[in-house]
């Protein structure tokens, strides 16, 4: 318990309000990504063969999975950077 409980109210109340945030992102990022075109159903129908005879479709990633993907890249790449000019903690 801190000194002043109005932190752990406002803590408490940002961590809610980014969840939600967050909620809805993923529930954007992965209804909203729809190609209609003809050319992407056929695409999705056809099977593809990969090696010892795996057989699957094509579909496409939502946006928002490369975006989490891309994300902690960049957030790796600039945590060693900041971490090899800071020197050990």
């Amino acid at each position: 318990m801190r000194f002043f409980p109005l932190l752990d109210y406002q803590d408490w109340l940002m961590a809610v309000s980014l969840g939600i945030v967050l909620a809805i992102l993923v529930y954007l990022g992965f209804t909203a990504y729809s190609d209609s075109s003809a050319r992407a159903a056929a695409k999705a129908e056809q099977e593809s063969t990969y090696p010892d005879g795996i057989m699957g479709k094509h579909f496409p990633v939502p946006v928002f999975i490369l975006f989490i993907f891309l994300g902690f890249f960049i957030w790796a790449i600039l945590y060693v950077i900041f971490v090899g000019m800071s020197g050990p903690f």
